[in-house]
């Protein structure tokens, strides 16, 4: 008996069998989990970039506002300006700084101040420290206070205190003078006119020299 052997017709060579069933259960749980995890992954890539955005801009401005607080530091400063009837004076010290605090008070070390500067007659008052206001211009001085005045008269005291704009000297801690008409000791002084005129005041005692 002779057996025949049937070959596949055009349209079923076109068909394909169907996955098994299990396999495409795993794929289709494939492809939900992915449409889960994608989304959620480019959420976290977003997040953790502006994270590092922010923390970069944070730091670049704490890195600013310490550059802002930092003490402004400088070495043999000079100030020139004028009092209130034009008459030059300058300030110079060994080192100055910005307070932290405030930025209107300027440290010094070693300040000298001269007033009526340029001219043929100043006076200077120098000290170990010194405090500088800018917005009153007063500068006030602390330890080994010296001075002299157009006279050639030498002024020794432990605090004192300038105000620039008016060109006047004071001081509440006792002094000491020397001149060529003598010494004297007070208890507290006053000095006016960049040094022209000099009020002694509280145990004033004198030594006059004969001439």
């Amino acid at each position: 008996m002779l057996e025949e052997t049937l070959a596949p017709s055009g349209a079923d060579v076109g068909r394909r069998s169907p996955p098994p069933i299990g396999r495409a259960r795993a794929h289709s749980r494939l492809v939900k989990a992915l449409r889960l995890i994608l989304p959620m992954t480019m959420v976290a890539v977003v997040g953790v970039l502006a994270g590092l955005v922010a923390a970069h801009a944070i730091r670049r401005q704490a890195a600013g506002l310490r550059d802002v607080q930092a003490p402004i530091r400088m070495l043999n400063p000079h100030f020139f300006g004028r009092d209130n009837k034009g008459r030059a004076y300058t300030l110079g010290a060994l080192q100055a700084a910005r307070d932290e605090q405030s930025f209107q008070r300027v440290l010094l070390i070693n300040p000298s101040v001269t007033l009526d500067s340029g001219t043929a007659h100043p006076s200077t008052v120098n000290a170990d420290r010194g405090v500088y206001h800018e917005d009153t211009r007063i500068l006030y001085l602390q330890g080994h206070v010296r001075a002299s005045d157009p006279k050639n008269s030498k002024f020794a005291t432990d605090r004192a205190v300038v105000n620039t704009r008016t060109g006047t000297v004071t001081g509440a801690s006792s002094l000491s003078s020397q001149a060529s008409a003598g010494s004297l000791n007070s208890g507290a002084f006053d000095v006016y006119g960049n040094g022209d005129r000099v009020v002694f005041k509280g145990g004033v005692h004198a030594r006059l020299n004969s001439r």
